[in-house]
């Protein structure tokens, strides 16, 4: 409660308003049971149905207590129900609805196992079920938080990342970082598939993914042993609807903004399916114009730290780009034990970034001494294509299963610069001019295998174990030219070629077992890293290399106990060890100016980060969750600056050792009939020690996070959503950020019989983030910025789904190059 009243204070000195009342909880919901229940869905060739939507519900009102999805291998679990008789409802389109006897749960702790539940084909004169209860927005497991779209209101219409930026403990920036619990460094996965290029590219890729194709949003901050050991942050895990209809079906969304400059995004989805094959088709289109006005002041001091110039420069940065992408998926089923799938993607992005920077250079009087004009440009086009075969066989109907993935991940980029310096004297008159060209390939092939296995253990253990292999080849080039005084020659001190090869092998096995009350689960991956690197130098820069190679083990632990049958407490502990490696183009060692006074570069030298997380839970009637995590980090990657002879330089580099020290708050509340609330607050402590080249950094600071989401339920097919969003001031290494907040208002109609929705909505409404922010550990050097985006945006977003209604099967959606991908930087 201290925390609330703390942002209520917050949030009125910087004139934004809470929507809602958070202080009245309600805590008189009926407590729920630990029984569990355990089944399989099959149709009536008793092939297994994946992705049926199995509802728990009242025995008399079809109220809903629990909803849950079938796995592939048609199987499913329900637990912590909230009556002592209730039914099963089983719903998949196309099949008719099957709705069990009433079930009386007994008070052993033993799980309730049902017969298999065979689903028929629908008829026209099949009565329906009416649940009464919507799915819930948050549920939680052992070792992730799964959030369900269809809880949220306006989730119609809106994209992937829209809905991802409202899930407790996930903060997306306005260049679309994303962070979960407070730090950064997320792999974000679809369909278990890595995504990440740059954040730029993950946001317009999540955008383009309509909310309404989402099923759930998987948030895992300590992984277990099947993913890769990747993100030091942890794992989002988008899982996309995979029920298929047979003949055509689709769905279509457009969507326009306009902030100060226009943006859209548009998707379309196609699918055809018969008895024997299916085939998915994806078209997206994202174009997005922002800007950025940026501030830069540096104050370089003698060494009695007495002022002995100054540099106070202003950058409007345009940015324009254009994404196509587009993907075209095929399952065969060779039995209705074994799928063989294959699948091709491609993305093609190019984009248009004009850089306009004046600087004023003062003496220690403050009297101008020069003024630096740099009128830069970068033309970006990045091609990729992803090429994937995948076997799954099921090997029985308990859940024996068997999948094999073989992937080729081509990237092709092509940067070109043109950067235009001059330098004039406070008359005016020119003193200097040049103009540098640069032309910058990039190629990157990635290979990748990988094979899992799922053994089911009994009734309430299951064994996972798989291996992995992956290669990657990156090859890097250079080409600058200057121009002075009407004579253009190469640029040496900036052209260069580096090549980079890779290749990790990875074994891992998982082993899950509930006992009663307690369920643990438990696995150790292994993971062995071979890289090479080769700079081949020119007449100016001498060639270099290095070979480096690192094996290690990432052991993970979950338990968790419920202190009572009706689990109305429960309590939970994991630990995870995991790994950052660096996004390929940081490796590049490569200069790259911004102007005279400024420049960018990579580092061949940057070692993996290591992650040590620990965490332990406690949850209130699966309602409110209150959580403490521990993070210890080892050779954080992340920008560094450094000041040498007045020059700044941004490039990747190693922080030594952070410490983390994390305390959240989360909770969905039902306010009301028509209102619904979720909460999320984290308070985190955070300690940097390091050497960063000529300096030593020793920061610390504790910083404050909040996020309010309203969800109102209108009459007429109509909702609203108000939300807030607060975060403190920030210490993250060598940089200091200020606070801000922001509110988005959004309101959504459902048309076209339900199967369309139109929606408005408004961010920032009152323009309140400026980022704002001091670099400290600076050589002789004070310095801080202030930046403001095109961060108010109005949307409005159509969305319109199409096609028969008769179901098919579950679709294979992994492959093998997962984090590999994620690595790629344009």
């Amino acid at each position: 409660m201290f925390i609330v009243y703390q942002l209520v204070g917050s949030l009125k000195r910087r004139g934004l308003v809470l929507f809602c009342v958070l202080l009245t909880f309600n805590t008189t919901a009926q407590l729920s049971t630990s029984k569990t229940i355990r089944g399989l869905v099959q149709d009536s060739m008793a092939k297994p149905l994946g992705e049926a939507v199995i509802s728990l519900m009242h025995y008399k009102t079809n109220a809903l207590i629990k909803m849950s999805f079938t796995e592939s291998n048609g199987t499913f679990e329900l637990n912590s129900f909230k009556n002592d008789s209730v039914k099963i409802l089983v719903t998949q389109i196309g099949y008719a609805n099957y709705i069990s006897e009433v079930l009386i749960l007994d008070s052993l702790n033993t799980p309730l196992l049902l017969a298999p539940i065979t689903l028929y084909l629908a008829s026209k004169t099949l009565q329906e079920v009416t649940v009464s209860t919507k799915v819930a927005f948050v549920e939680r497991k052992a070792d992730r938080t799964i959030i369900n779209p269809e809880g949220l209101i306006s989730a119609a219409g809106s994209s992937a990342l829209d809905v991802l930026a409202k899930a407790p403990g996930v903060q997306v920036d306005q260049n679309g970082n994303i962070k979960l619990k407070g730090k950064a460094g997320v792999l974000v996965l679809i369909d278990d598939k890595p995504t990440y290029l740059t954040s730029t590219e993950l946001e317009n890729y999540l955008r383009s993914i309509p909310a309404a194709s989402v099923k759930q949003f998987e948030l895992m901050p300590n992984p277990p042993a099947h993913y890769e050991a990747a993100g030091n942050a942890g794992i989002i895990n988008i899982r996309t609807k995979k029920t298929k209809l047979k003949g055509i079906n689709g769905n279509v969304s457009l969507n326009y903004a306009q902030g100060r400059y226009a943006r859209s995004t548009d998707n379309f989805m196609l699918n055809y399916t018969t008895q024997k094959f299916s085939i998915f088709s994806n078209v997206s289109y994202n174009t997005v114009n922002r800007f950025q006005d940026l501030n830069i002041y540096r104050r370089y001091k003698k060494v009695d730290e007495t002022t002995s110039s100054l540099f106070n420069q202003n950058t409007y940065i345009k940015i324009g780009s254009n994404a196509y992408t587009a993907k075209l998926a095929a399952d065969y089923y060779l039995s209705p034990k074994t799928t063989l799938g294959v699948s091709v993607k491609g993305l093609l992005n190019q984009s248009d970034v004009s850089k306009y920077n004046y600087a004023n250079l003062l003496d220690s009087a403050f009297q101008l001494n020069a003024i630096v004009i740099a009128d830069n440009r970068d033309k970006n086009k990045l091609t990729n294509g992803t090429f994937n075969l995948n076997l799954r066989h099921q090997i029985d109907s308990m859940g024996k299963q068997l999948t094999f993935d073989a992937d080729y991940v081509p990237y092709t980029l092509v940067l070109n610069q043109t950067f235009k310096n001059t330098t004039k004297i406070p008359d005016g008159n020119i003193v200097y001019q040049d103009q540098q060209n640069g032309q910058s390939p990039v190629g990157i092939n990635i290979y990748a295998l990988k094979s899992d296995y799922t053994q089911p253990l009994g009734t309430t253990g299951k064994l996972d174990a798989g291996v992995k292999s992956a290669f990657t080849q990156t090859d890097n080039e250079a080409n600058y030219t200057k121009t002075l005084n009407g004579i253009t020659a190469i640029n040496y001190a900036l052209s260069n070629q580096f090549l980079y090869d890779e290749w990790i092998n990875a074994a891992y096995i998982n082993y899950t077992k509930s006992f009663k009350r307690l369920d643990v689960q438990g696995g150790l991956r292994f993971e062995s890293t071979v890289l090479k690197g080769k700079q081949l130098g020119n007449v100016l820069i001498p060639g270099s290399t290095f070979n480096r190679d690192y094996h290690n083990l990432f052991p993970t632990l979950f338990v968790t106990y419920k202190m009572d049958s009706a689990a109305k407490h429960v309590w939970s502990i994991n630990y995870g060890r995991r790994i950052d490696r660096a996004f390929y183009k940081d490796l590049n060692p490569f200069v790259s100016p911004l102007d005279q006074y400024t420049f960018y570069a990579g580092n061949p030298y940057l070692r993996p980060t290591f992650t040590h997380n620990a965490a332990l839970a406690y949850t209130f009637k699966n309602a409110f969750t209150t959580t403490f995590t521990y993070s210890k980090i080892v050779d954080k990657i992340q920008e560094t600056i450094e000041i040498n002879n007045g020059i700044y330089y941004s490039r990747p580099g190693n922080i030594g050792s952070s410490e983390l020290y994390n305390l959240s708050v989360e909770g969905t509340i039902p306010c009301s009939k028509w209102l619904t609330t979720s909460v999320y607050s984290e308070l985190v402590y955070a300690e940097f020690r390091s050497r960063l080249y000529t300096e030593t950094l020793n920061a610390r600071g504790t910083y404050w996070y909040i996020n309010v989401n309203n969800s109102i339920v209108l009459k007429k097919g109509w909702s609203a959503e108000v939300s807030v969003e607060y975060l403190s001031n920030v210490i993250d290494s060598q940089f200091a950020f200020g606070d801000y907040g922001h509110g988005t208002l959004g309101v959504q109609k459902r048309i076209l019989k339900d199967k369309g929705s139109f929606k408005l909505s408004l961010s920032d409404v009152l323009y309140s983030i400026r980022i704002r922010g001091t670099i400290n550990n600076l050589k002789d050097t004070d310095a801080n910025w202030t930046s403001v985006m095109d961060s108010r945006v109005a949307s409005a977003t159509f969305s319109y789904r199409f096609g028969k209604n008769t179901n098919k099967r579950q679709r294979h959606t992994t492959n093998g190059s997962e984090s590999e991908q994620n690595r790629v930087k344009s």
